[in-house]
């Protein structure tokens, strides 16, 4: 009976929806005290829900324990990061290094902006194996968005699977070690630099 209930009523918000929301109230929790300097491993879950104003129950009710939190986290960070990345990968043939920058400037701010939970998941990911699962998924996730884009390039001379394999591990890395914790004017340096490496390798005849 609730279940036809819910179904009744279009405007009531699925159980995965509502989880999502909490998630992200969380990362506005969570985010400012990875930024104070503290790990996401040492924080307990009577620090979190206190930060966030919930019952322990409402919480274990969403989450099994943190690291469900951190995957629920990382999903609600995955929807910025995949319309980030869209610029990029319907670009088509862009016509000039500019226009590749402008495409790949949403992926950068987006990183920053979520910079410390995505740290926490790949911290996570080194001794969590269900992390670890995660990440490579977030990981898979991109690698197919750019492979599509490679592919319609048509460019015979292009390995589009491994291309696009090897050019989002190295961004991954690149937006960790020298994006995330880089000032505003050495990340706009480094978004040049990939900007006009990729121009070079993909685009430019």
């Amino acid at each position: 009976m609730a279940r036809a209930m819910e179904k009744a009523n279009p405007l009531q918000p699925t159980r995965e929806k509502r989880r999502l929301v909490l998630a992200r109230h969380f990362i506005g929790v969570v985010a400012p005290l990875l930024e104070a300097g503290e790990q996401y491993s040492d924080l307990s879950v009577e620090r979190l829900i206190t930060a966030v104003g919930v019952s322990r129950s409402t919480f274990y009710s969403y989450f099994s324990d943190k690291a469900a939190l951190l995957a629920a986290m990382a999903e609600d960070v995955t929807i910025d990061l995949t319309e980030a990345g869209a610029p990029w990968f319907e670009l088509g043939v862009p016509d000039s290094q500019k226009a590749v920058r402008d495409a790949l400037r949403p992926l950068f701010v987006t990183y920053r902006e979520h910079r410390q939970i995505l740290r926490s998941i790949t911290d996570a990911a080194s001794y969590d194996p269900g992390i670890r699962e995660l990440h490579s998924a977030l990981v898979a996730r991109a690698t197919a968005g750019l492979t599509a884009h490679l592919r319609a390039l048509d460019r015979g001379d292009l390995d589009a699977d491994r291309t696009g394999q090897w050019l989002v591990w190295m961004l991954e890395r690149g937006l960790y070690h020298l994006v995330a914790d880089a000032s505003a004017d050495e990340s706009e340096r480094q978004l040049e630099a990939v900007a006009n490496l990729m121009w070079s390798a993909l685009y430019a005849e």
